[in-house]
């Protein structure tokens, strides 16, 4: 199943929380890109966050496969963003942690511990990295290193509007057309992306990704939006590979701001193998 490297983060990092921002008129497209990436990468808003998310899974062989997780976000100003994933459902792979150390600007560093074997492995070369995160269509170097499409792309100035109906009701958006930096056409999949932003909160409810080909291969969709901290989020997100059928619906059950700071201890590759999964679902 090919992964979508990046494409759902904006989504998914709103998702997880982020601050609201007024609508502003007559933005260009790199200004509205620029309010988008403000709300922040795969952990939201500063500060700790947990969330727990529910993956529903098809393959491009129609197989389905539903998995849980407890995520937890530590981001702080002048400081790498961090990132853990702990397996909750099935119970084969119940205790399994992903942990992402990205500073900025640099690319994150990712662990997986598998509890089963007892080991922890850092994911270093490129087909670790975007293998498939749980059978869906997110891979580990998707999940892991947040986004900024500022770094690999160029938005078009000229934005056009058009409307999105998620459930019954009507959302306004600006539609943004994102071109491939010259210097990134080797090593990005995906030339040419489109994204509509709703306008008042600059939150990312639909997004087309058009491969080297010209071809429509993954669309992702905000399904249904809820609030946390007053500020509009995705509820539920869908994923779609439009050439191979495949797809992940992604649903987040709960968040919250911890009682206390998330220690460190829990975002330190050398102390996974002292985590444990009860402890873990009690924060």
């Amino acid at each position: 199943m090919k992964t979508i490297t990046k494409f759902a983060l904006i989504v998914l990092g709103l998702a997880l929380g982020a601050g609201a921002l007024g609508a502003q008129p007559a933005l260009t497209g790199p200004q509205i890109l620029q309010r988008v990436e403000e709300k922040g990468g795969i952990g939201g808003t500063e500060g700790d966050l947990i969330s727990d998310v529910k993956f529903e899974i098809v393959g491009k062989d129609k197989k389905t496969a539903t998995n849980e997780f407890r995520f937890f976000s530590k981001r702080k100003k002048g400081e790498p963003d961090r990132f853990l994933v702990a397996f909750v459902k099935p119970d084969d792979v119940r205790g399994t942690l992903f942990l992402s150390i990205k500073p900025a600007g640099k690319e994150a560093d990712l662990w997986l511990y598998l509890p089963a074997l007892g080991i922890v492995k850092q994911l270093v070369n490129a087909q670790e990295r975007k293998g498939s995160f749980a059978g869906s269509n997110l891979s580990f170097e998707d999940l892991g290193s947040g986004f900024k499409y500022s770094e690999d792309y160029n938005a078009d100035e000229r934005v056009a509007e058009e409307k999105i109906k998620i459930g019954d009701k009507e959302y306004t958006t600006y539609v943004l057309m994102l071109r491939v930096k010259k210097e990134k056409e080797r090593i990005e999949d995906y030339p040419v992306r489109k994204l509509w932003v709703e306008k008042s909160e600059f939150v990312v409810l639909k997004g087309e990704a058009y491969n080297k080909a010209n071809r429509l291969e993954t669309v992702f969709e905000a399904l249904a939006l809820g609030k946390f901290e007053n500020n509009t989020v995705a509820d539920r997100v869908q994923i779609r590979n439009v050439l191979d059928g495949s797809q992940t619906t992604v649903g987040f059950l709960t968040r919250k701001r911890p009682g206390q700071a998330l220690s460190d201890d829990l975002f330190d590759p050398n102390n996974l193998k002292n985590l444990k999964i009860d402890d873990l679902l009690k924060l």
